[in-house]
């Protein structure tokens, strides 16, 4: 196993970086699946590239173009409102949060 006190600085920030946008996929695709199906769909739709325009999505959905902003904004918030989304969100707004923590910084000699 490698210390991580003999990683390259650069190559530390780099894998502590990796780590993260994958604790963060991890999270989001936990979050993900605790929301309601309807959300689960919309979301799924909004997400596709090349992107679905409203009116299919409408269709595919059942539901009025119009209403579909305001269910994405009450999907969101309920995703935001996930405790694993949620603690990633302070996290990152914490003084020294995730974009301060370093794999190097975290080892404890021994």
């Amino acid at each position: 196993m490698l210390d991580a006190e003999i990683i390259p600085h650069e190559h530390a920030e780099m894998a502590d970086q990796e780590l993260l946008t994958a604790e963060r996929h991890v999270a989001l695709r936990e979050a993900l699946t605790r929301l309601p199906p309807c959300c689960q769909q919309l979301i799924s739709m909004l997400i596709q590239d090349p992107p679905v325009p409203y009116a299919q999505i409408s269709v595919a959905l059942n539901v009025p173009v119009g209403s579909i902003g305001p269910r994405r904004r009450r999907c969101l918030d309920k995703l935001r409102n996930d405790p694993a989304i949620a603690a990633l969100i302070n996290d990152e707004a914490a003084p020294g949060g995730l974009s301060g923590r370093s794999l190097h910084r975290q080892h404890s000699p021994g």
